[in-house]
């Protein structure tokens, strides 16, 4: 937090006691040295919101003590390292707000203690992999501002730790898998400005602590299921610019909560 310029030396492999890497909200360029993997007793890594560019270095698998990895807000492109999936004491992968392409690496699944896991705002392609819904430990988990395609995977419903599900907006095809239904913590599910189709499940009125539901700009048909009513602490209903028919179930006006 300060207005440091220039690059981060390749000489800062050197320091291999370091256990915590603040340089995050400066003016730093360059790339991010392939010597950071000699840090190997490093548990917290803050590089957000500088302008480093170039790719994520495969070393940074190299870091298996790794808890927190912040890279976001900057100008890194090409692919998420298959390595990321090494770090096995991660906590928090924080990507979003850069330019990074190819698919995400199935090796991600391999993050079991992962609680946060933010890839949105890049150019990520591909399929989302089932083996996201190993991570039964996550809270958040957004991967909007993509290009995304493919079917939301119905490994999803073991994420029953989940509070934030935003998938949103990109190309994910096929239905809203009724597994959605089992994830009782969710307070914000995004799913907007896809190609979903189907019904919205009944299911989604299991989510009892749900306060945000935004499924606007998807090609949804059917009817609104009654069992949104379900939703009490629900505070914006968003369905508009689907092909959803019959009537506006009743069960709407016992939504207290409602504001939008």
């Amino acid at each position: 937090d300060n207005n440091l310029t220039g690059t981060i030396p390749a000489t800062i492999g050197d320091l291999t006691n370091l256990e915590t890497l603040y340089l995050w909200d400066n003016n730093l360029t360059g790339t991010i040295p392939a010597t950071i993997g000699d840090l190997t007793n490093l548990e917290t890594l803050y590089l957000w919101d500088n302008n480093l560019t170039g790719t994520i270095p495969a070393t940074i698998g190299d870091l298996t003590n790794l808890e927190t990895l912040d890279l976001n807000n900057n100008e890194l492109t090409g692919a998420i390292p298959i390595t990321i999936g090494n770090l096995t004491s991660l906590k928090h992968l924080i990507l979003y707000s850069n330019q990074l392409s190819g698919t995400i690496p199935e090796a991600l699944g391999n993050l079991t203690k992962l609680t946060v896991l933010e890839l949105f705002f890049n150019k990520l392609s591909g399929a989302i992999p089932d083996t996201i819904g190993n991570l039964t430990n996550l809270r958040g988990l957004i991967l909007g501002g993509n290009n995304l395609t493919g079917t939301i995977p119905e490994t999803f419903g073991n994420l029953t730790n989940l509070e934030t599900l935003h998938l949103g907006p990109n190309n994910l095809t096929g239905i809203i898998p009724e597994t959605i239904g089992n994830l009782k913590k969710l307070a914000s599910l995004i799913l907007s400005k896809n190609q979903l189709t189907g019904e919205i499940p009944e299911a989604i009125g299991n989510l009892s602590r749900l306060e945000y539901l935004s499924l606007f700009e998807n090609q949804l048909t059917g009817r609104i299921p009654k069992t949104i009513g379900n939703l009490t602490l629900l505070a914006s209903l968003k369905l508009s610019y689907n092909q959803l028919r019959g009537v506006v179930p009743a069960s709407l006006c016992n939504l207290p909560s409602l504001q939008i």
